[in-house]
């Protein structure tokens, strides 16, 4: 008989356990008080617009089938209009080649107050509808009689042949719960790496044995019965500048590692990454791929790089002959959808099928070149600890030459040699090669940096023009050259930004290296701003930090998890400013200059008026691409700060 052993891998916290009475469940639609249905608020988020007032799930393997079967009861309060949408729910099956989820039993029902009496109102199974494509099947149902202060309960059981990361579990979601408990129950025969991800800690955790639980193709094992729950769990919310939601929701999950058979064998599914880059290589959707795709380009080398010799100029020409032809699908995924030859026939593909064509060709080119595999930064951070295949999403390029490296992904025509789309800058990747498969730093060699010189006259009738010229570089370019491309003409761009900038005509306005990716983009214009308030041309107002960082994003009173801009950021506005004799300057601006610890950047103001001209320098540069919870006032407060100034105007009086 097998006995279970697990592997807890509980990452950043330690584990308690507390009493806390939830045994199996709550019964269905006999747990609701008056008490409960009149009450409008809960001392957890008395700004909440619906609680989960209790939630269940146990998660176990079926002695008939083998399939894992889970069990999810729900009860959510409904506090306000705006919580109202908690009563829709969706609920997604996965579809594989040859199986998939099933959902074997649903009921819910809404419990509400009429004339102060307790009445409750069924799920019609009419109500329920369905929604299938090749890979998932969603199932939709609405609540009926749902209103401000009803409650809904819910009870679903799904049955499922995918166990390779079991059942995980969220305990956080957008609205608070008062209390929600988790049961896995594993056989002895799978042994599972268990996390637990997050910032909030573990109310309850207990094991207790199950003897022979599971009676399967005539073997018995025993289980190992996890009972995980948490209470007084907040709302999760979404803050600006966080990758995936994922990385910090607080949930437990699951990593089969090893399966042990009654007859003694045993199949390691957590392998050494020697081992899954051997397997990726062998694939026929990976490296099958990359071999046909060198094959393919042998014979079409000549005409994408010419005469070229140095090899730097031939990774250049290969990388934008493939970022001219290819057009991305918006597919992501290491393996290829239609293939390299299906795809360079097409001029069209998914991720692995353009950046698989790209290392084939450079290979092909005789230049040293690997594939990368990553995931993206909506799809969150990768286990370091063991191989998890399926936490990867995207493949990129590394090609060496000499003692450089650069990292390169075709699939937006907007990114030049060398650097890759904001959503592949996330931790770290695997290098893979034959024996082998290195983690390398995705982090980003260039930043985003934006120059801003303001060359302007305050004229004896009042007027205040002159020219603005604005140079970006690094990720900004990237950003500004896709803002303008979206907008029909330079005309239309030009309209927008003097709208957002509220400033009275912009003339000549000029771009420039509009198309050449590796050169900083600049645009200049002249520029005439409104300087008069309403009692007429006495009184001068100028504000010339028009652009930039105009809004703090930083608005929380706490922060639970890290600041990510991706890159490091900097901002630089230079204004030379000349003003006639018949007028002064009412107030001078004081320098400012603001430090952030760890030394994570800096903030400067210099202002100078002397003879009639004013030079004011500004800058910001955070030298961080990602800033520690911990940093996270010290980031707000030199924000709001530098915006307070940012948003002073300079006001000239006229004698």
């Amino acid at each position: 008989m097998q006995r279970p052993r697990i592997l807890f891998v509980f990452l950043n916290f330690i584990l308690f356990g507390t009493a806390l009475a939830q045994e199996h469940g709550f019964p269905f639609a006999n747990t609701i008080t008056l008490k409960e249905l009149a009450k409008t608020k809960y001392e957890l988020d008395s700004a909440a617009n619906a609680i989960v007032i209790n939630e269940f799930g146990e998660a176990y393997f079926d002695n008939e089938t083998g399939r894992l079967v889970v069990n999810i009861h729900k009860l959510i309060k409904i506090l306000t209009k705006e919580g109202l949408e908690q009563g829709n729910f969706e609920i997604g099956l996965r579809i594989g080649d040859k199986s998939q989820d099933e959902l074997v039993t649903i009921k819910g029902v809404t419990h509400f107050l009429k004339e102060g009496s307790k009445k409750m109102a069924e799920l019609n199974r009419k109500s329920i509808f369905r929604e299938k494509n090749p890979t998932y099947e969603l199932v939709k149902f609405s609540m009926p009689n749902v209103e401000v202060g009803s409650i809904v309960e819910v009870m679903y059981t799904i049955s499922t042949p995918f166990i390779l990361n079991f059942w995980p579990w969220e305990f956080q979601s957008d609205i608070p719960k008062l209390y929600s408990e988790y049961w896995a129950q594993i056989p002895a025969k799978y042994d599972y790496n268990i996390s637990l991800r997050g910032a909030l800690k573990l109310d309850k955790k207990e094991d207790q044995l199950v003897q022979e639980c599971l009676r399967v193709g005539g073997g018995v094992s025993d289980c190992s019965l996890i009972k995980f729950g948490m209470k007084n769990i907040p709302a999760f919310k979404e803050e600006k500048y966080m990758t995936a939601k994922s990385n910090f929701l607080s949930a437990i999950n699951f990593e089969l590692s090893e399966v042990r058979y009654f007859d003694g064998r045993i199949d390691k599914l957590t392998k050494e990454w020697k081992d899954v880059a051997e397997e990726l290589f062998e694939s026929q959707s990976f490296g099958a791929q990359i071999r046909k795709s060198k094959n393919l380009f042998e014979d079409n080398l000549s005409s994408i790089i010419s005469s070229a010799t140095d090899p730097l100029l031939k990774a250049k020409s290969i990388y934008y002959w493939i970022l001219s032809r290819y057009e991305w699908n918006e597919r992501f995924g290491e393996y290829t959808d239609k293939g390299v030859k299906v795809a360079f026939e097409d001029k069209k593909g998914n991720v692995a099928d353009i950046n698989l064509s790209l290392l084939g060709a450079l290979q092909a080119a005789g230049l040293t070149a690997h594939p990368v595999i990553i995931s993206t930064r909506r799809n969150g951070l990768l286990t370091s600890l063991y191989p998890v295949l399926t936490e990867f999403n995207y493949v990129i390029v590394m090609v060496k030459i000499g003692e450089e490296s650069f990292l390169l992904d075709a699939t937006d025509p907007l990114i030049p040699f060398g650097m890759l789309p904001m959503r592949c800058l996330n931790g770290t990747g695997r290098l893979l090669m034959k024996k082998e498969a290195p983690e390398i730093n995705l982090m980003p060699k260039s930043k985003s940096r934006t120059v801003s010189t303001l060359n302007l006259k305050l004229t004896d009738a009042g007027d205040l023009i002159g020219t603005l010229q604005i140079k970006y570089h690094g990720y900004d370019a990237i950003d500004k050259r896709r803002e303008i491309k979206s907008f029909a003409d330079i005309a239309a761009y030009t309209k927008s930004i003097s709208d957002r900038w509220k400033v009275r005509q912009i003339r000549n306005h000029k771009v420039d290296d509009l198309s050449d990716l590796e050169k900083p983009f600049t645009e200049e214009m002249e520029i005439e701003f409104n300087p008069h308030d309403a009692s007429g041309a006495d009184r001068i107002y100028l504000n010339p930090f028009i652009m930039g960082w105009n809004v703090n994003p930083f608005k929380s009173r706490e922060r639970k998890y890290p600041v990510d801009f991706g890159v490091a950021q900097e901002e630089i506005i230079l204004l030379n400013l000349e003003y006639p004799a018949g007028y002064k300057l009412d107030e001078i601006p004081k320098n400012m200059a603001l430090a952030l610890p760890n030394k994570g950047g800096m903030f400067k103001f210099n202002f100078n008026d002397l003879a009639n001209k004013i030079n004011i320098y500004y800058s910001l540069n955070l030298t961080k691409p990602v800033y520690d919870a911990t940093e996270y006032l010290s980031l707000k407060d030199l924000f709001e700060r530098m915006l307070q100034l940012k948003q002073t105007d300079l006001v000239f009086i006229k004698l």
